[in-house]
């Protein structure tokens, strides 16, 4: 299992990161590059900037198992 966080205007990305780390579960941030993020922990996935660009790289990364925060 992964978490996948639409993280472009997510309001709980820290609290995902942090509960994820406590359970170590791995976590991948994906944004805009009009929104780029930085973690100490989680992947940080830049895609290009358009409309739903970030939900179509979700729809292509997560996989059977997987959760997805938007």
């Amino acid at each position: 299992m992964r978490i996948f966080v639409d993280a472009d205007a997510c309001p709980v990305v820290r609290q995902t990161e942090d509960v994820a780390k406590k359970y170590s579960v791995p976590v991948t941030l994906l944004c805009d590059t009009n929104h780029i993020l930085q973690s100490d922990y989680c992947e940080v996935r830049v895609v290009g900037a358009g409309a739903d660009a970030v939900d179509f790289a979700l729809v292509n990364l997560c996989q059977a198992g997987d959760v997805v925060i938007t």
